[in-house]
């Protein structure tokens, strides 16, 4: 398979001809070849951008509202195939991509049209940005960039989008949905790529707004580059998601569900946990609990698969994590079930840290992996404490009864807590605390970072 740009409506190679591999994180098999794209990629696209643009920022919101249902019609019509490719490429479940990604995606764009035919305040007039660049992570790919796509184009704007070269498939799978749906030649451009390719969109003067979502150092290179310029900035990622279990939780019947945001997609993602407090009265039979349980747990070989534990998306992964497990030895931590794993894939044993120090750099920093560190805590109020700890604050996950999950869900510095349950299918977009987010946070069509809002005066 070959997997190229999709530029001004067609599927064209890099100028370079270059490509890179895409391997198979279940197998460790190449999957496709893809498009290496460079400067010269990104100046076309900005070209064939900016002549859609021209036409584009006068269309009325009725016929934005049709475009963005007719995309959302797109992909219902191929949704299931759609998050089987995607959950190949990510190495994730096809259930849950299918239901957080796919599904989520529909809705919003569903939603955003819906939004666009609602009345608005006549004291206020609305234009686009400009060029939009959108650059986001490879876990539920789709919906990381529907979500700023849905406003972008809602606005009026034309958008260049960066793919993560770690779910290449994603600019297959949407450029045929706006091929289906008839959007603009150039209204929509996606581009494969590397890391060079995001900073040179953020650092183009000809694009007027920046948007992405990934890990911390992803996201601080970005805003070096992007600052100078007084671009409009949205950043969303950072994770270092703390779980919570409550005294008097059925913890015994509910550890699959419990396990889960740290299993399906092995703490890679921005949604997973990578931190789990417990009190020390239930702490010994909890540890013992999951000991079992891993001890039982089969790899998921297939997305269509039932099982939990998902590959890593990449070597290169299976090596970092190594690495860490050992930083966190030599800060005192000890190893309590885990390890590498045997066998064709990205496989790595889920791994439990045990007596890790709250102020230790594991606990503070982002670890993109299969490592959990559980912490026993004698008090409730010492899971806030500590997890409150970390400079990230995206979400948390609490587990307990309702009148115990509030109290500790108020404290936590995080800005999405799931409350006995995790990834329902829910269409917010989470913009964390801390360093978890930064910039102008507005995700409506009609807000300051989607479009220039002019307020009229005297009328």
């Amino acid at each position: 398979m070959e997997l190229s740009n999709f530029i001004g409506g067609e599927f064209i190679p890099a100028e370079s001809k270059n490509t890179f591999s895409k391997f198979n994180p279940f197998t460790g098999e190449v999957l496709a070849q893809v498009s290496s794209s460079d400067a010269m990629d990104v100046i076309k696209a900005l070209q064939i951008a900016k002549k859609a643009a021209t036409s584009f920022k006068d269309s009325s919101l009725e016929q934005r509202a049709t475009y963005l249902r007719s995309l959302a019609q797109a992909l219902q019509e191929d949704a299931d195939h759609i998050a089987y490719e995607e959950a190949l490429h990510q190495g994730l479940p096809h259930a849950f991509v299918l239901k957080n990604s796919v599904e989520v995606s529909i809705r919003i764009l569903q939603e955003t049209a819906e939004s666009l035919l609602q009345s608005q305040d006549p004291q206020k007039l609305f234009q686009p940005s400009g060029i939009v660049g959108i650059i986001t992570a490879w876990s539920c790919s789709l919906r990381l960039i529907v979500e700023r796509l849905a406003p972008a184009l809602a606005a009026g704007n034309v958008v260049l989008v960066k793919v993560s070269e770690h779910s290449p498939i994603t600019v297959k799978v949407l450029g045929e949905a706006l091929q289906k749906a008839q959007i603009p030649a150039g209204v929509i451009n996606l581009l494969q790529g590397n890391a060079e390719v995001a900073q040179i969109i953020a650092g183009h003067p000809s694009i007027r707004a920046v948007t992405a979502a990934g890990k911390t150092s992803t996201l601080e290179a970005i805003a070096k580059t992007a600052l100078p310029q007084f671009k409009k900035l949205q950043l969303s990622g950072g994770a270092k998601n703390p779980s919570a279990i409550l005294a008097d939780t059925d913890y015994k019947n509910l550890l699959p569900e419990i396990l889960r945001p740290f299993l399906v997609g092995q703490g890679q993602m921005c949604w997973n946990i990578s931190r789990l407090f417990v009190l020390e009265s239930f702490a010994p039979d909890f540890l013992e609990a999951v000991k079992n349980y891993f001890a039982d747990l089969k790899p998921l070989k297939d997305p269509r698969g039932n099982e939990s534990w998902t590959p890593l998306i990449s070597q290169n992964s299976v090596s970092g994590i190594d690495e860490k497990i050992k930083f966190g030895v030599s800060e005192h931590g000890k190893i309590f079930v885990g390890g590498k794993a045997e066998g064709a894939g990205y496989f790595y044993k889920p791994t439990v840290m045990l007596d890790l120090p709250n102020c230790s750099v594991l606990q503070q920093d982002e670890l993109h992996g299969p490592l959990l560190l559980i912490t026993p805590v004698k008090y409730q109020h010492e899971i806030q404490k500590w997890a409150n700890t970390s400079y990230v604050a995206h979400s948390s996950v609490v587990w307990g009864p309702a009148e115990k999950v509030m109290k500790v869900a108020a404290a936590l510095d995080t800005a999405h807590v799931w409350v006995n349950s995790w990834m329902n299918g829910e269409t917010t977009t989470i913009f964390g605390h801390k360093h978890s987010s930064f910039g102008n946070l507005d995700m409506s069509w009609n807000g300051s970072f989607y479009s220039d809002v002019k307020k009229l005066a005297g009328t």
